[in-house]
């Protein structure tokens, strides 16, 4: 194998490591680096390897806001990086094994009832649906939280 392929091997592997900052930019999310370690709700529409859905809310932002601060501080394996009342929560997630860092990020639309959402591994390739199964598990979080619609409102 000559130098060329092992730079290049290298260069793929650090890529994530690399890729795309953290932040909102322009009310945006930043998109994700090519590799498949990443899901991001603000991915291009038809990118089906980054795409996923916003979490949506009903109840007032303050309040979904205060619901996910409240799981995540004190949380085992959980750093709150940085974050903006009401507008946007930067986690890092370590795994429980090798303890390898995920960057998470929730952006609260200012007119929508929405979380856009980010989540990338930052070593490897390849995250084994690790971020999608992260977000899912979140947005059930939320939507538990959810008081039910009294029957006479229907």
């Amino acid at each position: 194998m000559g130098i060329e392929h092992v730079v290049g091997v290298f260069l793929i592997c650090c890529g994530s490591f690399l890729g795309p900052g953290t932040g909102v930019d322009e009310n945006s999310l930043h998109g994700c680096p090519p590799t498949p370690n990443c899901v991001s709700s603000q991915s291009f529409k038809y990118n089906y390897i980054h795409k996923i859905d916003p979490i949506v809310y009903l109840m007032p932002k303050e309040k979904a806001y205060s619901y996910l601060m409240e799981r995540f501080d004190g949380m085992e394996n959980v750093y709150v990086a940085e974050k903006k009342e009401n507008e946007y929560i930067r986690l890092v997630f370590f795994t429980k094994v090798f303890r390898f860092p995920d960057k998470v990020e929730f952006y609260f639309e200012q007119d929508k009832k929405e979380i856009q959402v980010r989540s990338q591994s930052i070593f490897g390739l390849w995250d084994i649906f690790a971020n999608r199964i992260r977000i899912s598990g979140i947005r059930s979080y939320l939507n538990s939280k959810e008081e039910p619609v009294p029957a006479e409102a229907l």
